[in-house]
């Protein structure tokens, strides 16, 4: 009886897979859907595209005339602010088309009805006198004038008029195409062109046969043909000799800041990292990964081997490196297997329907065969699990097989599909997206040292999030098919967003959030500020936020953006080693929050003797001159003074300059929270961030962080920030920080065609920002140590002193007055604070 049931159960399960096979055998390749007709409108200028002649209407005569000339405010008023240039020209290009013939032309008729406007006018404009491209950044879209109509013994005029504004660098040459005109027959068999360059100068020409050529004008006859025109401006001139500059300080500072940075990050790991083995595979895994997949910018026949490195042997690598680092195994239980194949189910269901709904397999044949293999497999499982004899065992392993007989006749069915080139576009997303995700999954176990479902949640999260947005996910085009998707692939920059590179951009943004997880992991002690590791992690990730994207380089031919290592990141660095410094051995850290209260309240009270001890002297003078207290009286009261201070034998600051019995981690929070509060108003200015994923969007809120940063370093190294008490702390980090954001700008403010004010102004605006953040988070700090020791923010700050209010105050005036600069900043400043690149939504 045994052996028939086994042989019972191989025959299911060859049923099973029986199935499955015949599914995808009889599976058809999906075709293109039928579109819907529509109705096809009345062509407005039926005469301009079928004319009644054969022949071109010899009564009919065409002009053109194009005028380049400086575009003046009133050109420019429709443009954004953000987009103009005051380096750089801007130019009008003004296009007029005349079109004379006979009043009762049959086309006159039409262009009178105007049916066509305003869509059918460029069309006639482009097909009956050939369209003109002019070269350069367009500023705004080509605007066209409604056609105007003058009737003259019996001739009749038609005009149009277009305008085009460009903006070019100052050696820019201008590229004016004239295109051949596509109505056929031609509107006339040929016209006259005038070209009138105003400040400009004709370069060169082809396919120009002038038929009068002067400094100021140039006309000639165009046909059935194209000419291109280049000018040159009447200011540029040609040097014979090109400077090269051998030495480059871009690439100079992109090494140094290279170097530093794989110095800091080595020893951020430290040497115990090195020690052990899985660690030391995982760098040679990810080393030798490195090369294949960066190899794709210049050589994009290698873009599948590419796919498969990082979407599965990456994966693969990171997830033997958790299992050999951690010393347990993921928990995952009877529950999680079958959560899993319900949702491999769900997926399968999902992948079915869309066969159903294209055609791949009719209805009832992909319902049989489902049921034929997700009954069978459960049988097989029954016979294979019978001596088990457990009725609830064998029914999880019926259930388990059947879903998985699904999901793989689902799996068979999606190959079959991406073999003929139609599936679901973004099924193939999905696929990557949850190979992917055994990355972060893998990393954060390492990290927090154990094997969770919520970071298995959360990795699966990111990884679909660093994919697209939901929005994106969830776009009707996205699950039907391929041919149907005609909208252009997002980009940043350069680099178009397929999954590769989002891939590529999770990988970095992981790196990040590793780093701060370390912070968090180190910064469970007070001896955390004093470890090389944690500074050195510190000082990486803010560098990091430093990293200006600024253009691209040329590679093999290939334009490759690269996010070019800026003077920000060193000079952070540098100002972070400046700011920190060893405590002093005066300062005796808390290791509670009662020997907190006890310190500050010891402070407080040394205080209250050294202001009294300067109040005697201050009063002294005068009584004892006026009789009113004798010498003796007065040193007995000194040497009380003295006595007591004495006794007191500790600084009153050094209570105000420890980490208050708090982890470096939730004190660096604190400031990372206050800075981002602070911060915020000045999004504003700069823009919300934007991002057509979880990478972009991230890499778009860095100008967000990078003060917040600051906050962040000012809390977790509180006790080694220069100074004895918040304010003096605060204000070595305000020049920190000021030093650090001002560098960014240097270039831009060395410019000579930047005005002075404008420079002020920006530099103010910075500034401003700058010390908003920072007195308010000294201030913050401030109380933050009283409120912890359990006394009141007046003993230190006399809200009724004028002279104690003046930081409060010089904070809130230079927020009143930052913000005026900044909803009065001109097109110049928001340039300067913006830069001129811009790689995502918001501006940088």
């Amino acid at each position: 009886m045994g052996n028939l049931r086994i042989v019972l159960a191989f025959g299911l399960a060859l049923l099973s897979l029986g199935a499955v096979v015949w599914c995808t055998a009889a599976a058809r390749p999906v075709g293109d859907p039928p579109r819907p007709t529509a109705t096809v409108p009345p062509d407005p200028w039926e005469p301009v595209t079928s004319p009644s002649g054969l022949e071109t209407s010899p009564e009919r005569e065409a002009t053109t005339e194009v005028t380049v000339a400086r575009a003046v405010d009133a050109d420019l008023a429709g443009v954004p602010d953000g987009r103009l240039d005051e380096r750089r020209r801007q130019v009008k290009v003004s296009v007029t088309h005349r079109l004379l013939m006979d009043a009762d032309d049959e086309l006159v008729a039409t262009l009178r009805r105007g049916s066509g406007f305003p869509e059918g006018i460029q069309r006639f404009t482009d097909d009956g006198f050939g369209p003109l491209k002019v070269g350069g950044t367009i500023l705004a879209p080509t605007t066209r004038r409604a056609p105007v109509l003058t009737t003259v013994d019996g001739r009749t005029t038609v005009e149009f008029r277009v305008t085009l504004l460009r903006q070019l660098e100052p050696d820019d040459l201008l590229e004016l195409s004239f295109g051949a005109p596509t109505t056929s027959p031609p509107l006339v068999g040929e016209r006259v062109v005038t070209l009138l360059p105003g400040e400009w100068s004709v370069l060169r020409t082809w396919g120009v046969l002038p038929s009068r050529e002067e400094p100021e004008r140039l006309e000639f006859r165009a046909g059935a043909h194209s000419a291109d025109v280049t000018l040159a401006h009447e200011l540029h001139g040609f040097p014979d000799v090109q400077r090269e500059d051998d030495f480059s300080w871009e690439t100079a500072l992109g090494v140094l800041t290279a170097v530093v940075m794989v110095a800091l990050l080595l020893r951020a790991l430290g040497l115990s990292w090195w020690e052990r083995v899985p660690n030391r595979e995982l760098a040679v895994g990810l080393a030798l990964a490195a090369p294949a997949m960066l190899v794709t910018i210049v050589a994009t026949e290698w873009k599948p081997v590419a796919y498969v490195i990082l979407f599965f042997a990456v994966p693969l690598l990171a997830v033997r490196h958790a299992g050999r680092s951690l010393p347990t195994s993921p928990p995952w239980t009877v529950r999680d297997l079958l959560g899993a194949t319900a949702l491999g189910v769900l997926l399968a269901v999902g992948m079915l329907s869309w066969s159903w709904v294209h055609g791949q397999l009719p209805g009832r044949t992909l319902v049989a065969g489902a049921l034929v293999a997700a009954l069978a497999a459960a049988g097989a499982a029954v016979g294979f699990s019978a001596d088990l004899g457990v009725r609830i065992v064998i029914v999880r392993l019926a259930v388990l097989a059947a879903g998985a007989a699904v999901t793989v006749l689902a799996l068979a069915l999606w190959a079959k599909a991406l073999l003929t080139g139609a599936y679901p576009p973004d099924s193939v997303r999905l696929v990557l997206a949850l190979a992917w995700a055994l990355i972060p999954f893998s990393a954060v176990a390492v990290a927090t040292r154990q094997w969770t479902h919520g970071g298995l949640l959360a990795a699966v999260t990111a990884s679909l999030l660093v994919q697209g947005w939901p929005t994106e996910w969830l776009d009707a085009g996205s699950w039907s098919l391929p041919l149907l998707s005609e909208a252009a692939p997002p980009r940043i920059g350069f680099l178009v967003l397929d999954p590769m590179t989002r891939g590529l951009l999770g990988l970095l943004l992981l790196g990040f959030a590793l780093l701060v997880l370390r912070l968090r992991r180190l910064g469970d002690t007070v001896s955390a500020i004093s470890h090389p590791s944690a500074e050195a992690t510190m000082i990486v990730c803010l560098m990091v936020l430093y990293l200006t994207p600024r253009g691209s380089i040329l590679i093999a031919g290939s334009n490759v953006p690269l996010p070019l290592l800026s003077i920000t990141s060193v000079v952070a660095w540098i100002a972070v080693r400046s700011l920190l410094v060893t405590p002093h051995p005066a300062i005796v850290e808390p290791t509670s929050a009662d020997e907190h209260r006890e310190l500050v309240r010891k402070a407080l009270h040394k205080r209250l003797l050294l202001v009294s001890e300067q109040e005697l002297y201050r009063i002294g003078r005068g009584r004892i001159g006026a009789g009113e207290m004798s010498m003796a009286e007065f040193d007995g009261r000194r040497h009380d003074l003295e006595e007591a201070l004495r006794l007191q034998g500790r600084d009153p600051e050094t209570a105000f300059a420890t980490a208050a019995g708090c982890p470096p981690w939730v004190n660096g929070v604190h400031g990372f929270v206050v800075g981002l509060l602070l911060s915020m108003p000045f999004a504003f200015l700069y823009g919300w961030p934007s991002g057509v994923d979880l990478s972009s969007f991230v890499f778009d809120t860095r100008y967000l962080l990078t003060l917040p940063a600051f906050g962040f370093l000012f809390g977790y190294f509180y006790p080694r920030v220069r100074g004895t008490q918040p304010m003096t702390k605060a204000l070595h980090l305000m020049a920190a920080a000021l030093l650090t954001e001002l560098s960014g700008y240097v270039s831009t403010l060395v410019e000579p065609d930047i005005g002075v004010m404008d420079k002020v102004q920006a530099v103010a605006i910075v500034g401003g920002q700058v010390a908003l953040v920072c007195i308010g988070l000294g201030l913050t700090w401030e109380w933050r140590l009283m409120h912890l020791a359990g006394e009141p923010w007046g003993r230190v700050r006399n809200v009724r002193s004028l002279r104690s209010l003046a930081t409060p105050l010089l904070a809130i005036v230079i927020a009143a007055v930052t913000t005026a600069a900044t909803s009065a900043a001109g097109q110049t400043v928001e340039r300067i604070l913006q830069g001129d690149d811009h790689l995502t939504g918001a501006p940088r």
